[in-house]
């Protein structure tokens, strides 16, 4: 399991930016809910990392729930894939 600092993880831990950083990008990601929580969720990016995500903004999730995630926060839900 691989996490991203300041969400997550060891705070004095470098962060190696993948195209956006779940913490520290300008960019928001979409990042997949793996274990639901409140109020934050774990979820997992494109590139296999899993971070602590705030779900204040959207309410309650689920496994395999889509979110937009700027900061650490999830800011919006996405349409599930078809």
């Amino acid at each position: 399991m691989t996490s991203t600092p300041g969400a997550g993880g060891d705070a004095g831990q470098a962060c190696h930016q993948v195209e956006g950083c779940l913490t520290c990008g300008d960019i928001a990601v979409t990042m997949t809910v793996v274990e639901p929580g409140t109020p934050d969720a774990v979820c997992e990016d494109e590139h296999g990392r899993l971070g602590s995500v705030g779900i204040e903004l959207v309410g309650v999730v689920g496994r395999g729930d889509r979110l937009l995630v700027h900061g650490g926060v999830a800011i919006s839900r996405l349409e599930k894939q078809a």
